[in-house]
């Protein structure tokens, strides 16, 4: 290669990367990914949340790219980012379960009598909720999937309670992959539990509106963030960063949020984490006026608004941490056929194992695995592949049923 072609040749991280930008080289073997050609322009944001979990860095072509040159001298320097170091599971996952069930299913609880307290005027039992996001966090770091999997198991008449809880799982999985220390994860689960306790005091008829909300209405239930810091502020247990989080996980990157329309310098970092993971249950789950997306579209949608609503950098590392195909996901294959993955290997995370559990007529057929990675053939003597993913749920699937039943191992987590 030439000078000038070297000189041309940029390696950088996956959170610099922009549409137009051509991609010549991965940190790993073209055939140990999905994507086709040995070289490509990236075309739309999809290109790169796949990238990024497959690949840390890539090398990118100046001359070939669309509109990058700026880019290309903002980026040069920062193209040394230290990249994270795998976190590796302390206890095997079926082990793990049978600790994380009971934590779970009290932090379950304790976020239910939360919100009651603050419905009926008594006080917070702050002390409470620190004990189960302790044994939250102990479970985190013995082995994450457990509580990742119980947090996809969820039941529509409990939302806010539910998604209260979750946000705090996610936000210490995040915090995990972050290097955060276990007080500190602590510190930003209390800080999940608590972020939305102000829509206690938003009206059930417009936090619940299957259609879309007035003007007048849209103030009503943005106001749950200050009114969750008057309810926080008032107990001497609360932090002052929880506070912040109940007021601050609805501000956006580029001033335009609520409701103090905050910019990034001025935005808590525990708040930036929250808001993202706030975001990404909220399009996962099912609402009142618009079903839950899958985990592989909600990805996206933060993806997309990374840098201008959510920190670019935590969409990132959020991003490897679910993972494309997370194991419990519905997915539909190109013959028709609808199954479960089971599991995801870290090298090659484009190409899970999948349960197949209904046939082509979306009827329940012979259950039985398929290794995308060993590039298994139909009954018509096609490849299997992914052709659309689902929510959890979908086709009146209980996936939480195959796991009880051993068939569903949320590997690699």
């Amino acid at each position: 290669m030439s000078d000038a072609g070297a000189r041309d040749r940029i390696k950088m991280p996956i959170g610099q990367l922009s549409i137009g930008m051509y991609v010549v080289e991965l940190d790993r073997p073209w055939g140990e990914t999905a994507f086709l050609f040995q070289g490509f322009r990236i075309r739309q944001q999809q290109e790169i949340l796949l990238l990024a979990e497959v690949c840390q860095y890539v090398w990118v072509d100046a001359r070939r790219s669309v509109g990058m040159q700026r880019q290309v001298e903002e980026n040069l320097a920062a193209a040394a980012t230290a990249e994270l170091q795998p976190v590796i599971a302390k206890v095997d996952f079926n082990l793990e379960m049978q600790q994380a069930e009971p934590a779970f299913h009290s932090a379950r609880e304790q976020s239910l009598r939360l919100l009651e307290a603050v419905r009926l005027g008594h006080e917070l039992d702050v002390a409470q909720v620190k004990v189960v996001v302790k044994e939250c966090v102990e479970s985190m770091l013995r082995n994450p999937g457990a509580m990742l999997w119980l947090a996809r198991i969820k039941h529509s008449d409990e939302y806010t309670a539910e998604h209260s809880l979750r946000v705090a799982i996610f936000s210490i999985a995040l915090g995990r992959e972050l290097g955060l220390r276990q007080g500190e994860l602590e510190h930003l689960g209390m800080c999940g539990m608590l972020h939305d306790v102000g829509k206690i005091k938003v009206p059930s008829a417009i936090l619940n509106k299957p259609g879309a909300l007035t003007p007048h209405e849209m103030r009503v239930m943005q106001s749950h963030a200050s009114e969750g810091r008057k309810l926080l502020m008032s107990n001497q247990q609360v932090t002052a960063a929880a506070v912040d989080v109940a007021f601050s996980h609805h501000e956006r990157l580029d001033g335009r949020g609520y409701p103090r329309g905050l910019d990034a310098p001025r935005i808590a970092h525990f708040a930036k984490i929250v808001a993202v993971v706030d975001a990404y249950d909220a399009i996962n789950s099912d609402r009142p006026y618009s079903k839950g997306k899958s985990s592989l579209e909600a990805l996206r949608i933060l993806f997309e608004a990374s840098g201008s609503h959510f920190d670019e950098e935590l969409v990132k590392v959020f991003v490897r941490r679910i993972g494309i195909y997370p194991p419990g996901e519905i997915v539909e294959m190109s013959n028709g056929e609808v199954g479960i993955i089971i599991a995801c290997s870290p090298l090659s995370k484009l190409k899970p194992k999948v349960l197949l559990v209904l046939n082509e007529g979306k009827q329940p057929g012979p259950e039985r695995v398929v290794d995308l990675q060993e590039t298994p053939l139909d009954r018509s003597g096609r490849s299997y592949r992914i052709k659309e993913v689902y929510p959890t749920g979908a086709f009146g699937i209980d996936i939480e049923a195959y796991r009880r039943k051993g068939l569903v191992i949320p590997g690699h987590l």
